[in-house]
């Protein structure tokens, strides 16, 4: 028999979800691999159609040669720019590599655009920003004008405090609802300028469909931009490439991406301020047959830098990865290239955890990693 109180009771739970506060507001600190003190500027996450990018003003883009991204929360995901498009009016979009796509915002669809009601109802609100360290900071502003053409402006709502530099590509909330991105600030007057979202959308929405053609040739023409847009460094297709981080590198010529890397030149190396530094490696397109690692030196030379104990880690789930231990030890380098072997796993993704170097404290460093693969 039909239970007749199902659509009241449906009815309900549709009216509490509409009650729910919408958390469409998921964000990264963007900071740059060659000046890390520095926070660079802010980015909004989002992920379609398989994607993970970071929705932020061209300027604070172009501020570095490899956009680095460190995501809010406590998990402390990285990533970075692998290709920018400009998608005028200082907006741009950075497409994602790195662990950060683990956890990559909202999807584009999901995000409400229409932002007028919220504006009639009051002009105080918060400016949403991440700090270096991962945790929110937060802003009280006034909105102060609408241009009606797209674009408010903002200014601090607490006498003495500032809009600064480092908050551009903040979010404006309203609410609980963001209506806006923070694109500049006059250092003169103080008032920020701020994207509204119905309009910055509109800019998202022609990318992801295809309607921004190019990336900018300002920033896709520099030679240590990443991965993907410096074909020594870019993998070959269904290889094993570094998709995941714990540490930053020490300067935009030695990324993660090195260790996969085609041809020989160029190292990773990276600042460690607490170990294990972990990397962790994917790509191939079905569960493949894996039986060790070979750690090589490369240019990294005979640095005290180098991996001396490490572990391995496996995971044949590329969407939720469950980590298995398979082996660990101390690496021994004879002409420079140390290798660990294990009875053969199957795996999609691995994790390798950097225990120890062989002297150096707080940086760790290595040419090239290469997976071992089929029965012995």
């Amino acid at each position: 028999m039909r239970d007749a109180r199902r659509p009241a009771v449906f009815a309900a739970g549709v009216a509490l979800l509409l009650a729910l506060p919408l958390a469409h507001a998921q964000q990264a600190v963007v900071r740059s691999y060659d000046a890390p003190e520095l926070e660079v500027g802010q980015a909004w996450l989002m992920h379609s159609g398989g994607r993970c990018f970071a929705v932020l003003p061209f300027h604070v883009a172009q501020e570095t040669s490899v956009p680095s991204l460190l995501r809010e929360g406590p998990r402390g995901l990285r990533g970075e720019g692998v290709e920018v498009v400009d998608l005028g009016d200082d907006a741009a979009v950075a497409v994602l590599a790195g662990g950060i796509g683990q956890d990559c915002g909202y999807s584009v669809g999901s995000i409400p655009r229409s932002v007028e009601r919220r504006l009639r109802d009051g002009g105080l609100g918060t400016l949403r920003s991440v700090n270096g360290d991962g945790t929110l900071g937060r802003l009280a502003v006034t909105v102060v004008d609408d241009d009606g053409a797209g674009l408010l402006r903002v200014l601090p709502t607490v006498e003495g405090e500032r809009i600064r530099k480092g908050h551009s590509g903040s979010l404006l909330l309203l609410g609980d609802q963001p209506v806006g991105m923070l694109l500049s600030v006059s250092a003169r007057s103080g008032v920020g300028t701020v994207i509204r979202t119905d309009a910055l959308m509109a800019k998202v929405d022609a990318f992801v469909r295809g309607g921004v053609a190019a990336p900018a040739p300002a920033v896709a023409s520099s030679p240590a931009q990443g991965p993907a847009a410096a074909g020594a460094i870019a993998p070959a297709s269904g290889a094993w490439q570094v998709t995941g981080w714990s540490v930053d590198p020490t300067g935009s010529g030695h990324i993660a991406a090195r260790l996969t890397s085609g041809g020989s030149e160029g190292f990773w190396a990276a600042r460690v301020p607490q170990w294990p530094a972990a990397v962790e490696l994917g790509g191939p397109d079905a569960v493949r047959i894996v039986r060790g690692v070979e750690f090589i030196a490369g240019e990294a030379g005979d640095s005290p830098a180098l991996p001396a104990r490490v572990q391995v880690m496996t995971s044949v789930n590329a969407e939720r990865p469950a980590w298995r231990a398979v082996t660990s030890g101390t690496l021994e380098y004879v002409d420079g290239v140390a290798r660990l072997e294990f009875l053969p796993v199957r795996a999609r993704l691995l994790r390798l955890e950097i225990y120890a170097t062989r002297g150096a404290p707080a940086e760790v460093a290595l040419g090239r990693v290469r997976i071992l693969e089929g029965e012995r």
